[in-house]
């Protein structure tokens, strides 16, 4: 929709600006579908979301990074740190990282962008308070934790829950350690439950067939059936039945 006034152009504008600077502080990086997404511009037409990257672009919140895939090129936009001073507050607990395109991780990007996909799509459906795994804000949170999952997010019915975005399985023996270090969580009020967010309902049937086999886990250094009760605590999805509305 169009907004003729002036004034509610430019606060409409900064409030889009606000938005992508504040997931980049926390995702420090994300690619163009992701960030149409976060900033609330829907349908086809891509011209003001690339208006918006590139302005961010020109006042140095922002970088651009091309790399190769097989059909060509893909893109990537990632906070600096001038784009970070806009967004750090006071009481953040730590001081976010801000992106260089030198130490990305190849093998783990479209992880990292499927985990923003199930990320937006909780918030979407109600869910807040996000922290990722692989940050300094979780450790600040959740010190001496064995496993870190992928983030944490709290539903809106104040379910908190462990999000495990799953786009190849491990070992047995890993997924047992996991489980082991879930249980300990929900022991200590941590959090309720863990979700395994899979691509396709083909990976998630083999990961709870996965699940199903594992019958004994370890709790309190002493190894105790995989009950029905802690079972339980383990959720399974494809991203597709999230975004349908399952959680």
């Amino acid at each position: 929709m169009l907004i003729h006034d002036v004034a509610k152009r430019k606060e409409a504008a900064a409030n889009r600006m606000l938005l992508l600077l504040n997931f980049l502080k926390e995702e420090t990086y994300s690619d163009f579908r992701t960030l149409k997404r976060v900033v609330g511009y829907k349908g086809k037409h891509v011209h003001a979301t690339y208006n918006l990257l590139n302005k961010a672009i020109f006042m140095g919140f922002i970088i651009k990074h091309e790399y190769p895939v097989l059909t060509g090129k893909k893109s990537l936009w990632g906070i600096t740190m001038q784009g970070l001073s806009m967004v750090v507050m006071p009481d953040d607990e730590v001081f976010p990282g801000y992106f260089e395109p030198g130490k990305l991780k190849y093998w783990s990007l479209e992880h990292r962008l499927l985990n923003q996909r199930v990320r937006l799509t909780l918030e979407e459906k109600g869910a807040s308070h996000w922290i990722n795994g692989d940050r300094g804000e979780f450790m600040a949170h959740y010190p001496g934790t064995k496993h870190r999952p992928d983030g944490i997010i709290t539903m809106d019915n104040g379910a908190i829950i462990a999000v495990e975005t799953e786009r190849s399985m491990k070992t047995r023996a890993r997924y047992i350690n996991i489980i082991n270090s879930h249980l300990d969580a929900s022991d200590a009020r941590r959090w309720h439950y863990a979700m395994y967010v899979m691509p396709d309902e083909k990976s998630k049937q083999s990961l709870m067939k996965l699940f199903d086999g594992i019958k004994t886990v370890i709790r309190n250094n002493i190894p105790v059936p995989f009950d029905t009760k802690q079972r339980e605590m383990f959720l399974f999805r494809t991203v597709d039945e999230l975004e349908q509305g399952q959680h």
